[in-house]
């Protein structure tokens, strides 16, 4: 019998609420059995880890007990040391200090004996694959998101060139990144969505979870600019002055959770708008977010594109709530359009506009016809391009030729 191909995957931190896809998919190649996976990280996320990837995952960084080994590496290889270096493009880092922390990572690396390394994001992670793949003489490859694509990208011609391949999970990422190559068409380069796991999430159980008496718009996320709550919060006091009956959670941390609860506050919202959450975390946030997701009345998705470029690619929660068959109004921003296909699969409206956000949560509050129809296609539009056993196959095929 051939040996599977061995597969390490380098992540800067592992598992992170923020990108449970990630978690998921990884999930996903071990439960198919077909690759020897292994996942290297540098830090340990607070997030789940499936329990088929325990075993497989590892958290070491360099630290002072690493420099001898990086010393006698530069010695005993310095012809393939100094090629390295050359090969090293203008870029955002010290190039000798970029070079020693990619020796460093080398050596950790070759312990799992490697037949490709496959790096998350389009960023630094990468940038440390690309130059210990030159080392161990390993081929690696890319598996690029959103905000690493537009805004945090490095040495992308040289990753493009070098890599057996990139996939990207979001359209608008995906030509994002046609344009940093200025038209070039390189046949290296794939577009994925990750997609999720059904099955995983018609799954969920209500226990204790108990539904408001009234309408329950639900938002979620981690509560930073991009995710726009700050204009949900808006909407949903338009709603009130309307004396629309209804309570709004959203559920997440991050650094705006003072600065969102002022807001409720200054606007006599926190009998309407509540925040479960704070600035660290919250422990088994998905499930929590699932739970409510599961009774609420209409998901919200406020997103926006950032003044320095950052916006969503195609969010996992948005598909969940497509499984569940929940009617949604989203923003315009980023791939969102993707999934949600205004009248279709949900209500598009223009991003950073309270007003277009709470008339399209209203009537679907109002026209339980429409939302009930709105669900049933988003449900549809997951099982046809969003379903996560359908969308490993092409990565894990890739992995493997």
């Amino acid at each position: 019998m051939e040996a599977k191909k061995r597969v390490l995957v380098f992540v800067p931190e592992f598992p992170v609420l923020s990108e449970t896809f990630i978690e998921r998919e990884l999930s996903k190649l071990v439960e198919r059995g077909n690759i020897d996976l292994t996942v290297f990280a540098l830090k340990r996320g607070t997030g789940y880890i499936s329990e088929n990837l325990v075993p497989r995952v590892y958290y070491k960084r360099l630290g002072i007990s690493d420099v001898l080994g990086i010393i006698q590496y530069i010695f005993s290889n310095f012809s393939k040391v100094t090629k390295a270096y050359k090969n090293i493009g203008e870029g955002p880092h010290n190039k000798t200090f970029l070079l020693l922390k990619s020796i460093g990572y080398s050596l950790k690396f070759e312990d799992f004996y490697p037949d490709l390394i496959l790096a998350h994001f389009l960023s630094e992670s990468s940038t440390i694959v690309m130059i210990t793949s030159k080392l161990l003489d390993t081929p690696f490859a890319i598996s690029a998101h959103a905000k690493d694509v537009t805004v945090t990208h490095e040495y992308v011609r040289e990753k493009v060139e070098q890599a057996k391949f990139i996939t990207v999970c979001n359209k608008a990422a995906y030509y994002f990144l046609q344009t940093l190559l200025k038209g070039k068409s390189f046949e290296n380069i794939y577009l994925n969505h990750h997609g999720v796991d059904v099955s995983r999430v018609t799954k969920i159980s209500l226990q204790g979870v108990e539904k408001p008496t009234e309408t329950l718009l639900l938002a979620a996320g981690r509560l930073t600019e991009k995710k726009g709550f700050t204009y949900l919060i808006e909407a949903a006091n338009i709603l009130k002055k309307r004396n629309v009956s209804f309570v709004c959670y959203i559920i997440g941390f991050g650094p705006l959770y003072k600065e969102l609860n002022k807001q409720i506050s200054d606007l006599e919202l926190v009998e309407n708008v509540k925040i479960i959450g704070d600035e660290k975390g919250i422990s088994n946030s998905n499930e929590k977010i699932l739970k409510a997701m599961k009774i609420c009345d209409v998901f919200a998705f406020p997103s926006i594109e950032t003044n320095e470029g950052d916006f969503d690619g195609v969010a996992t929660l948005l598909i969940e709530a497509g499984v569940m068959a929940k009617p949604i109004v989203a923003t315009d921003a980023g791939s969102t359009v993707e999934f949600i296909l205004d009248k279709e699969t949900g209500l598009i409206v223009p991003q950073k506009q309270p007003e277009a956000l709470a008339v399209a949560i209203q009537t679907l509050i109002k026209d339980r016809d429409m939302a009930v129809a709105l669900g049933e296609n988003a449900y549809e539009k997951v099982l046809k391009d969003f379903d996560l056993d359908k969308n490993i196959v092409k990565l894990e095929e890739l992995l493997i030729k």
